[in-house]
């Protein structure tokens, strides 16, 4: 993969985004809006990065150094001026260095960094995929719904974002697994968790089970 040099406008917030996943946020501080509208007459590109410290609205904000490309795909003004916005993760990026904090922060930063190799056998991969249907099958249930099968990326690296994003972990692990540049790392954890989570989700499910038919 080659890497690209490039100047960023960045938005700390207290969520994590990976390749591949989709938000929406809504803009209603100025200097965001600012922002937006910067990146819509050029590339509708912007960092989205997890915030070390500060906070989402009004002062200063000390982002994490690995966040996400996100491009703008939709975009509407909605009540009290605010912007309404949906955005695609596209690439990692670390930051080299801050170069402009108002009114929001621009970092010189390196898009796209180097993978190590992603390949990894299929036996591995049909285990992983095999817990991420559990997964989803218990949430659904939880829920009242049911699935049948969860399709899931064939490609390694974009699986490991899939997970990481699907996973309800705590920001701080899943900004680990987006700083993480080996795949089989990546997987290895969201498997992991993943497995932590169904071994959780299956007593819950008995338990809402049981409930559900002793009101009979």
């Amino acid at each position: 993969m080659t890497t690209e040099m490039r100047n960023l406008p960045l938005f700390p917030l207290h969520t994590v985004l990976f390749p591949g996943a989709t938000i929406p946020l809504q803009i209603f501080e100025d200097r965001y809006k600012k922002m937006i509208n910067y990146c819509l007459e050029s590339d509708s590109m912007f960092g989205i990065v997890l915030i070390k410290e500060g906070d989402e609205v009004g002062g200063p904000a000390i982002p994490h150094n690995v966040g996400t490309v996100a491009k703008i795909t939709n975009t509407r003004e909605i009540s009290g001026g605010r912007i309404y916005i949906s955005v695609l993760g596209t690439k990692r990026f670390r930051i080299n260095e801050i170069v402009q904090d108002t009114p929001y922060l621009v970092a010189e930063v390196e898009v796209g960094e180097p993978e190590d190799d992603p390949y990894i056998p299929e036996d591995e991969l049909s285990s992983i995929k095999k817990a991420t249907s559990e997964y989803v099958e218990h949430l659904l249930s939880i829920r009242g719904g049911w699935a049948t099968d969860t399709p899931t990326p064939p490609n390694p690296v974009e699986l490991s974002y899939f997970l990481a994003q699907l996973l309800q972990i705590d920001m701080t692990k899943r900004q680990d697994i987006l700083g993480n540049n080996s795949c089989r790392d990546r997987l290895d954890a969201c498997k992991k968790y993943l497995e932590q989570a169904n071994a959780s989700l299956s007593i819950q499910t008995r338990l809402e089970v049981n409930l559900k038919f002793s009101r009979h």
